[in-house]
């Protein structure tokens, strides 16, 4: 279980999606807390919380993954982010523009997206790069 004590947020408008991902990352031993939409679906006592990574779809109701990005910088500003991004073609740019740790094109094998998941949450990462 490389997840052990490792604590998720996971943002996602899609139900089913946000579901899927919660089962996956806690069967590999996280803490995963869930939230449904933007920051308008994120509650207060989830903000005042320390995260090891976000994840978080770039298109939810009302925000763009930037715009989100923005809002992730200024509440956890030490915590990486995940954006899982639709957009093949402009994943390293948009990586790079939206300030996220790494963007991962959908749909994803799960295998890769709990090596990134690892990589970003280890101690000493700074890493800033795209994922396909």
């Amino acid at each position: 279980m490389d997840g052990y004590g490792k604590r998720i947020l996971i943002i996602d408008d899609g139900t089913g999606c946000r579901a899927l991902l919660e089962a996956q990352l806690a069967q590999e031993g996280y803490a995963v807390h869930t939230a449904y939409y933007g920051v308008a679906g994120i509650p207060d006592q989830v903000r005042k919380r320390r995260f090891d990574a976000v994840i978080a779809d770039d298109h939810m109701l009302g925000f763009t993954g930037s715009e989100f990005a923005k809002f992730c910088r200024m509440t956890w500003p030490n915590t990486p982010l995940i954006l899982l991004i639709r957009d093949r073609n402009s994943l390293t740019d948009y990586a790079e523009e939206s300030g996220a740790a790494t963007c991962i094109c959908t749909p994803y094998e799960v295998a890769m997206l709990l090596n990134v998941l690892g990589r970003v949450t280890q101690p000493d990462s700074t890493e800033h790069a795209s994922s396909q």
